[in-house]
């Protein structure tokens, strides 16, 4: 479930911001006003208008509806499990290059995107889990290993499995799933590439972020929230806004103030805030906002609005200028510097050729995305065997997509045999 627009709760003694989850095909969140009342505390919800559409951009069509108040217990944990996964990243407790091995406490569900790619076919992974004892009448806590098969990403979680290889006396062995989610330890042997060794150090150090990209043009605002697991629709603000013949121009400053509300809420579980979109609409915005927010607004011109205008807005450099390290941004302007050298005939080359280019030590710089490099790994090891670099190119967003149709490999060429 992903969070959504974050309602102000006003309780006898303190304002609590909360982040409310809600199935995708939610209605429309809120009445005008919500009251609720918990061990002595009371306060309510509040909408910002009726007149204003803000929803999940998968919902059915909005019905005004009483929504009904979540507890506060779950509004603390909501609030301490969102912002912990804003401030945590993974951590390795124990590694050895050499002996291809590292053991691992997953914090957040960014690091599971990290070892969707690190946990493969071939791997020994330990982990705790619970198996059924050899009397068949109960399961048992303990630690199993197992000799990677499949693995299966999910958002919470990455689902292991494979055949046991080391086990405790009294329980089965065959074969086994288990669950990697935060907040959890694992231990892994495998033997690493400079890239995947690389790319774990990269996974410690790098703090989890969150971008809230707001695309705005006239009557219309859409909300992101872009991580480093991906990109996620957050909500959108709607009003028809009558032309300039039209002397009430009420429904106008309606549409800006209901925007500048939202950004106000939904920046503060934010790292930055990208304000982007064609015209000077995102600067009427700007001028609304408060000065402590304005230190979070990045401004950047589009040409549209929507996911077009997203994607516009990353491949101009919007996101790398705010974060440092932001894979959908450096994955993106490596996607876009090889269509450029293909445009001019340049030394670039995609699909089954790449491999034998790379057969060849002629690969300086290797495209490949993540599902590719699974089924074939030994492509990306004889780039890196030879000097040359792999960029794993995934896709959740449109460069990745534009790899994928050229096979799911691009290279940048040092000579062409």
């Amino acid at each position: 479930m992903s969070p959504l627009v974050s309602p102000t709760v006003k309780s006898l003694k303190e304002t609590f911001l909360i982040s409310v989850s809600a199935p995708p095909t939610s209605p429309t969140l809120f009445s005008k006003r919500t009251t609720f009342s918990w061990e002595g505390v009371s306060g309510e919800v509040r909408s910002d208008s009726p007149a204003i559409n803000i929803r999940p951009k998968t919902a059915r069509p909005a019905t005004r509806t009483t929504a009904k108040p979540c507890s506060i217990t779950q509004f603390f944990v909501w609030g301490f499990l969102f912002v912990r996964g804003l401030s945590i990243c993974m951590e390795i407790i124990k590694s050895s290059r050499e002996d291809g091995y590292a053991r691992i406490s997953l914090e957040n569900r960014d690091d599971l995107w990290y070892m969707k790619d690190l946990v493969a076919e071939g791997d020994e992974v330990r982990a705790l889990t619970q198996r059924t004892k050899l009397d068949g009448r109960e399961k048992k806590t303990c630690k199993l290993t197992v000799r990677v098969e499949k693995t299966e990403y999910q958002e919470d979680r990455l689902r292991v499995t494979g055949e046991i290889t080391e086990a405790v006396e009294d329980v089965e062995l065959g074969y086994h799933t288990f669950n990697l989610e935060e907040e959890k330890e694992f231990e892994i042997w495998k033997d690493f590439t400079d890239e995947e060794w690389e790319r774990l150090m990269e996974a410690q150090e790098n703090k989890a972020y969150k971008v809230l990209f707001c695309l705005v043009e006239k009557g219309e605002a859409n909300l992101y929230v872009v991580e480093e697991s991906g990109i996620k629709d957050l909500s959108d603000v709607a009003e028809n806004i009558p032309g300039k013949m039209y002397p009430d121009q009420k429904s106008g400053k309606d549409f800006y103030n209901q925007v500048n509300k939202v950004l106000n809420r939904s920046a503060k579980d934010m790292d930055k805030v990208i304000l982007a979109g064609p015209g000077h609409e995102k600067n009427k915005v700007y001028n609304a906002l408060s000065d402590d927010l304005k230190e979070k607004i990045f401004l950047q011109d589009t040409s549209v609005t929507g996911k077009t205008g997203l994607h516009e807005a990353i491949k101009r450099g919007a996101l790398k200028k705010v974060v440092e390290s932001s894979r959908i941004s450096e994955e993106t302007q490596e996607v876009e510097k090889f269509l450029d050298e293909l445009r001019d005939d340049g030394m670039v080359d995609y699909g089954e050729q790449v491999e034998v280019y790379a057969e060849l030590g002629a690969v300086k710089k290797l495209l490949i995305t993540a599902e590719k490099r699974r089924k074939n790994p030994e492509i990306s090891k004889m780039v890196e065997r030879q000097g040359g670099e792999v960029i794993i190119v995934h896709k959740d967003h449109e460069a990745g997509e534009r790899i994928d149709n050229f096979g799911g490999l691009a290279a940048f060429l040092r000579y062409r045999p």
